[in-house]
């Protein structure tokens, strides 16, 4: 049986135009196709609201902490938060406070990632990586309120003293009563135990190194998943560009297929591009989670990085005023002894309670930053896992 025949019969040329057509119609709908399941990715990309977690570091730009710090500022979190952090913490436990302020609380977070699919078990312990350091990084907000408190019922006897002496009066106006209270009240401050952590300790410093390889631990896993994703994006183009030339080499060379070969050409026609874009979309689901949580960590390391400037200044102002206390009343009672370290006392405590009330706002900013990210996270997983129905 001759399949083709010079020159071409009627049949045979609206057999190969079929054909063709065929082809063409396989193509475009494997376009469309792919066009279609990348779009709502792209789209969700797009809707991403840049100001609720300030972008990462490397090739996105620096945040602006002037517009984090004002904005914050004006939020009803802060206030909330505000007022739970002036709780007297020996009435409730910690465990009782972030259970009922950390948003989202242990327990909810728990409860979301036991029910993710198995797999990705890299990127699933990177998520608990996340949410643990948070939820230490909030246990030390409520450590170092606890400590401002102390500082300030340790320091308010003295100030409201160093308020009412005449220091900038003559040695002779001091009274002897106002003398021994002075006295009294700074050999008390240079025994005081400094209720900040010393700037050497795992308080505060720890804290910021395990964020720091957090979000390099994040990063890599980023990259490979990207990675990923370009690799099924040339394997779809390859094997799409394979069928289109088995498709022209069927037409050139006039072979008549019957039903059932067009049938099955359609069937592989879908093949390479159902399949990659399936684990595709998986790929970008995972990357939005490392990309959600690795601008949470870096938004949370820049964060520990004030507290701990701020920390280690106070620190070291108590430790330096112990020090001149102590050099300066070795005389004992004596009267121009107690003037100048009086004076200076004075002086520096201008900036020391500035200093306070800095850490003490900051705090609250703080806490407030890490229920955004957190609950950011938390959305991001649930959205992926809502669009994976």
């Amino acid at each position: 049986m001759v399949f083709w025949s010079y020159p071409p019969t009627r049949k045979q040329l609206a057999g190969s135009a079929v054909l063709f057509a065929t082809g063409a119609t396989l193509f475009a709908a494997g376009a469309y196709l792919s066009v279609v399941n990348i779009a709502p990715q792209q789209a969700r990309a797009k809707a991403r609201n840049p100001t609720d977690i300030t972008s990462r570091s490397g090739s996105q730009s620096s945040p602006s902490l002037t517009t984090e710090y004002t904005s914050a500022l004006q939020t009803s979190s802060y206030s909330e938060i505000r007022i739970f952090l002036d709780l007297e913490s020996d009435i409730t436990t910690q465990d009782q406070l972030l259970s009922q302020y950390l948003r989202p609380n242990g327990q909810h977070v728990e409860e979301i990632l036991q029910r993710e699919e198995p797999g990705f078990t890299e990127t699933r312990l990177l998520l608990w990586s996340f949410f643990d350091h948070s939820e230490h990084k909030a246990r030390m907000c409520l450590d170092l309120c606890q400590a401002i408190r102390r500082a300030r019922t340790l320091i308010t006897p003295l100030q409201d003293l160093l308020l009412v002496l005449p220091l900038d009066s003559d040695t002779d106006s001091l009274s002897s009563p106002q003398r021994t209270r002075a006295f009294d009240l700074l050999l008390k401050y240079e025994h005081l135990e400094n209720p900040f952590p010393d700037p050497g300790s795992h308080t505060v410093h720890g804290l910021r190194h395990c964020f720091s390889n957090l979000n390099e631990q994040l990063q890599i896993q980023i990259n490979l998943s990207n990675s990923h994703i370009r690799f099924l994006h040339r394997a779809t183009l390859t094997l799409t560009l394979c069928l289109i030339l088995t498709t022209v080499g069927v037409v050139v060379a006039g072979v008549v297929v019957a039903a059932h070969a067009v049938v099955a050409l359609g069937v592989m026609s879908l093949i390479p591009v159902c399949g990659p874009c399936k684990i595709e979309r998986k790929e970008k689901s995972r990357v939005a989670e490392l990309d959600a949580a690795q601008r949470g960590t870096y938004v949370l390391h820049e964060d520990i990085i004030t507290i701990e400037r701020l920390v280690n200044h106070l620190y070291s102002d108590i430790e330096v005023n112990k020090r001149f206390i102590r050099s300066g009343l070795w005389r004992g009672k004596d009267l121009h002894s107690i003037m100048e370290v009086s004076k200076q006392i004075k002086r520096s405590n201008v900036s020391f309670q500035k200093q306070l009330k800095d850490l003490d706002e900051h705090l609250c900013l703080s806490f407030a930053a890490i229920n955004r990210a957190r609950s950011h996270l938390i959305q991001t997983i649930t959205n992926n896992r809502i669009n994976s129905l």
